[in-house]
């Protein structure tokens, strides 16, 4: 199993080290950790983040794109209100966008030596994320997905794997193991699985009220995926209690706000995500059962920090429970 921790190609993360690779490389010693999960929000540049650091790649992720996808110009233009600010927002005005980008990212990936990419698989739309009144079903999103990423994988020779992660909005949750079995059977890519992310699947229990209580949970939904929870080849570790934040904002979520531009609304809605999906570190060893039973190749350190010291203090607590003192 290999140790991992997430990071952005972006001043977030690599100012935190001033760039420098030795830095880095020397992050990743104190902490006994492999390599690194990368999303790019910049340019990969290879002297920062050299190839042999570099485990695995998470591709960007639209969390709105399936009207988009179906060339749904009436609800299009409902969610932004004009043409050309989700053509900006997709970086183009048809679905060849969202292909080109993926197929670009691989190429990337491949560049890279990744052995693994993560694809999201889900759809929802801003206001949903505040009432959880979805447009679109587990299916619809799933089988769009399966047709978008065959379209991009299509004769393709990459090696790495695959992973497809879920999410607590529509799509692949893990709840539902007729979805996980239609993403396998019908994605034509042979090289793939599932990446778990602990604190998305505790988000979709909004009466959790600790991690003991999260830990049986997940336990439940994985036994509960029968033969499909072999396919799951990694986890993105962390911890997200917040269903009280959730239902508070579900009682009081009214119409959307449509006072303001689009992405006046987009970045507010990064806040309010931020508050759902907390990425904080497990500080239960109970969590151990999890990592047991999927018998992960991949464990990813998955947090968000704004410095680090915040980072150091993160990945050592949640080391000491995965290596509990005898």
């Amino acid at each position: 199993m290999l140790k991992i921790v997430n990071f952005s190609i972006h001043p977030s993360d690599s100012d935190k080290f001033s760039g420098d690779s030795n830095r880095i490389m020397q992050f990743l010693k104190s902490h006994e950790l492999d390599g690194l999960e990368v999303i790019q929000h910049y340019d990969w540049e290879a002297d920062v983040i050299p190839p042999s650091m570099i485990i695995g790649l998470h591709m960007r992720f639209w969390p709105i794109w399936l009207d988009f996808w179906r060339n749904d110009k009436n609800e299009l233009i409902n969610q932004f209100g004009d043409k050309t600010v989700y053509t900006h927002y997709y970086g183009g005005g048809s679905r060849s966008a969202i292909i080109d980008h993926y197929r670009k990212e691989l190429k990337t990936a491949e560049e890279m030596g990744a052995q693994y990419v993560v694809f999201h698989v889900c759809h929802a739309q801003l206001e949903h994320c505040y009432n959880y009144k979805f447009t679109y079903s587990d299916y619809e999103v799933a089988d769009a997905f399966i047709e978008m990423i065959n379209e991009v994988m299509e004769g393709s020779d990459a090696k790495f794997l695959l992973l497809l992660e879920n999410l607590w909005w529509p799509g692949l949750t893990f709840l539902d193991k007729n979805i996980a079995e239609r993403l396998m059977d019908k994605i034509t890519y042979p090289n793939k699985g599932f990446m778990l992310d602990t604190g998305h699947l505790m988000n979709t229990n909004l009466e959790l009220r600790d991690e003991e209580e999260a830990v049986a949970y997940i336990m439940k939904v994985l036994k509960g995926l029968g033969e499909m929870a072999g396919h799951i080849k990694g986890i993105h570790l962390n911890s997200s209690l917040s269903g009280e934040y959730v239902k508070n904002q579900i009682a009081c979520a009214g119409e959307a706000d449509c006072s303001k531009g689009f992405f006046d609304r987009y970045i507010k809605a990064f806040s309010h995500i931020s508050k759902i999906d907390r990425h904080m570190p497990f500080t239960h060893p109970s969590i151990n059962a999890v990592i047991d039973f999927v018998k992960p190749q991949f464990l990813i350190h998955e947090f968000i920090t704004s410095t680090l010291e915040e980072w150091d203090e993160y990945i050592n607590t949640q080391n000491d429970i995965l290596n509990p003192a005898e």
